[in-house]
């Protein structure tokens, strides 16, 4: 069965037929003003081809400051380029410690990957920072993992412009990617948007870039993308380079 078919079927599920608490939202939900964009990066850091890096240098190009939702386990391999995307002045979020799907966990599960994500970043960084911040990995997340969430004093990034196909796209189809983004921010008019610098743990990562090295794990293409993205919306009056406590 084609892969694309089955994640397209996991996500339809998820977003649309279920009752359990998502990070989709809207900007009216939020209290997002008009015009403001937001960007917000999960899965990373990510030192393939310095995309992380190379990103860090397009935001700062532009004066602008995003939230960098991380992976514990891809914090621990690069904590060099946590410090450097703390000091750059941007959010750091906890994302979790492993690429599981916050869901699939149990609850004990949940609580300890919640927890070891915190500490990989505040080992990272040589200091807990606040406010903690959390979007689970995939998602979505059970009414008892929120609960979880709450007790352990994390509040949900949620985002408002996103595509389900953009976690899976390519350097050929990035134009696809952009030009879906400015169309929802538009639409919108202004929005949180979410993008992956990283595709999953860096583990997950080497084995899928030796399958296919120009594959969806291959994010070099973000940081050109995010810079259209920029230059687009700018010259259409949006702001960007202020910053907004929206989570929730």
């Amino acid at each position: 069965m084609n892969k694309l078919y089955v994640i397209f079927c996991i996500f339809s599920i998820c977003f649309f037929s279920c009752d359990f608490p998502n990070i989709s939202s809207s900007n009216v939900e939020i209290g997002l003003p008009p015009k403001y964009v937001i960007f917000t990066f999960d899965d990373g850091p990510n030192h393939h081809n310095k995309t992380t890096e190379r990103l860090l240098d397009v935001l700062f190009k532009y004066q602008i400051k995003g939230l960098f939702c991380l992976l514990g386990v891809n914090v621990e391999k690069y904590p060099e380029i946590v410090r450097r995307i703390y000091n750059d002045g941007h959010i750091i979020v906890n994302h979790g410690y492993s690429d599981k799907i916050a869901y699939f966990m149990n609850d004990n599960e949940f609580r300890e990957n919640l927890i070891l994500g915190n500490k990989a970043i505040t080992e990272a960084l040589g200091f807990e920072i606040y406010p903690k911040l959390y979007r689970p990995q995939g998602g979505i997340y059970s009414h008892a993992q929120a609960r979880i969430i709450n007790e352990e004093g994390f509040s949900i990034v949620p985002y408002t412009i996103g595509s389900v196909m953009e976690p899976y796209s390519t350097c050929k189809t990035k134009e696809r990617v952009v030009n879906n983004i400015i169309k929802g921010v538009k639409k919108e008019n202004g929005g949180v948007i979410l993008l992956h610098d990283m595709r999953d743990g860096y583990r997950r990562q080497i084995i899928e870039l030796q399958k296919e090295p120009n594959g969806a794990y291959n994010r070099s293409w973000i940081p050109e993308a995010v810079e259209k993205i920029i230059i687009a919306l700018l010259n259409k009056g949006f702001i960007l380079n202020e910053t907004f406590d929206f989570w929730l």
